[in-house]
């Protein structure tokens, strides 16, 4: 509705505030507060397959130095995870300054105090780290002042650096890394006569600090243009990744080093799971850690199952559905279902169902046998846990819909 005169608040959050000043409006506070947290969980059900396609496309490196660049980059992922597209594109350019600062901090530069500065010059901090700071004399001056036309271009070269005679070489007047346009020129010139060396990073990641920030410009410094945020965002995290995976990738695998979870840094996001490195004891439970794998009580709870149940669930319109469910086996490792029922059509059926035990839940993924697909609407989908070895509870993760199953034999 972009023709709407208005913007709407969410009602429901200040009438949070409001009943939560008067002790006797607790049961409509309760209520209300209810109602939003259900609407939270529902919202982030609804759509978690798309977040976790989302989080795993722009996931590529796993290990990086313990520095703040990196830290916010994770949480720009994590926006981009959540439908956040805007959000992600303006930390992400955010980060490129930081990892600029980061850098600078850390060599020789001409801009005085870091802290001082109320506006980061960003051109002018990637391209000061990236012009090279020592070049080889033979290299300088038959490679690159040799091959120079133009006098004003060949005297601004020759006056930017110093010959060193010990090494042999040329060095940058740090000095004369300032000025924007000087340093543009630096670059426009080696770019004539073939030179393409920098320093700090690799000319990638040079020209995608610049494209993420270029990106980001678009929404920082908003106008009415036409923009594509889940692109863009893609994009600027994807070269992000490259970007940090240049200047603070771990190259080797970390022995005998600390190792702590990226997502640890957020922790009133990231409760539920640690997002840390799984480990084990042994060979086999260290195989099954890293694939996410049942432990052997779990398959053997599992395999407890074989026998007939009777299960009621909710159906897609809320109607009540009933049915039977049966475990079997053909051998000591395979478990089968079958669950016959009456579908939407009142029509009886038996679908067989595929079995994935995930530790201490299952699901159970209703199928066609002809070209063996689980169909959206017309096969039943349950989430299931064990109450007890008599019953099953669980949900429908396709209508939200409640399911119960107790054992009959």
């Amino acid at each position: 509705m972009d023709d709407a005169d208005y913007i709407s608040e969410f009602e429901e959050l200040l009438k949070i505030k409001e009943f939560s000043k008067n002790s006797k409006m607790k049961v409509p506070l309760d209520c209300t507060y209810e109602l939003i947290a259900k609407a939270l969980k529902d919202e982030y059900i609804e759509n978690i397959d798309e977040k976790i396609r989302r989080w795993v496309n722009v996931t590529h490196i796993m290990y990086f130095e313990n520095v703040k660049p990196v830290t916010y980059y994770l949480q720009s992922k994590m926006l981009f995870r959540d439908g956040f597209y805007e959000a992600s594109i303006a930390l992400s350019r955010t980060v490129c300054e930081m990892i600029c600062y980061d850098l600078l901090s850390k060599t020789p530069h001409p801009f005085g105090d870091l802290e001082l500065i109320e506006v980061p010059i960003f051109r002018v901090f990637v391209n000061f780290l990236a012009v090279p700071k020592q070049i080889k004399r033979n290299i300088f001056e038959k490679h690159i002042i040799a091959k120079i036309d133009q006098l004003d271009d060949k005297n601004l070269i020759k006056s930017s650096y110093e010959v060193n005679k010990s090494t042999n070489s040329y060095n940058f007047k740090i000095v004369c890394g300032q000025k924007k346009s000087s340093l543009e020129r630096f670059f426009e010139i080696f770019k004539k006569v073939g030179f393409s060396d920098i320093d700090t990073f690799r000319n990638d990641t040079h020209k995608y600090l610049h494209r993420v920030y270029d990106i980001g410009n678009k929404y920082v410094h908003a106008k009415e243009i036409q923009n594509h945020p889940q692109k863009d965002a893609t994009e600027s995290l994807n070269m992000l990744a490259h970007i940090l995976s240049d200047i603070y990738g771990v190259k080797t695998f970390p022995v005998n080093k600390t190792i702590k979870s990226g997502y640890a840094d957020f922790p009133d996001i990231c409760k539920g799971m640690n997002f840390a490195i799984g480990f084990a004891l042994t060979l086999s439970d260290a195989q099954r850690v890293y694939f996410n794998l049942p432990n052997q009580k779990q398959i053997d709870l599992m395999m407890q199952t074989i026998g007939t149940w009777s299960g009621e669930w909710k159906g897609e319109k809320g109607e009540n559905q009933t049915g039977i469910l049966t475990f079997f086996s053909n051998s000591k490792e395979n478990l089968n279902a079958n669950l016959k029922y009456r579908n939407a059509k009142n029509i009886e059926k038996t679908e067989p169902m595929e079995i994935r035990l995930f530790g201490n839940y299952f699901h159970l993924i209703g199928f066609d046998e002809k070209d063996m697909r689980h169909k959206k609407n017309e096969h039943v989908l349950f989430e299931l846990e064990f109450f007890n070895d008599k019953m099953l509870i669980g949900q429908s993760t396709e209508h939200q819909g409640k399911v119960i199953f107790k054992r009959i034999k």
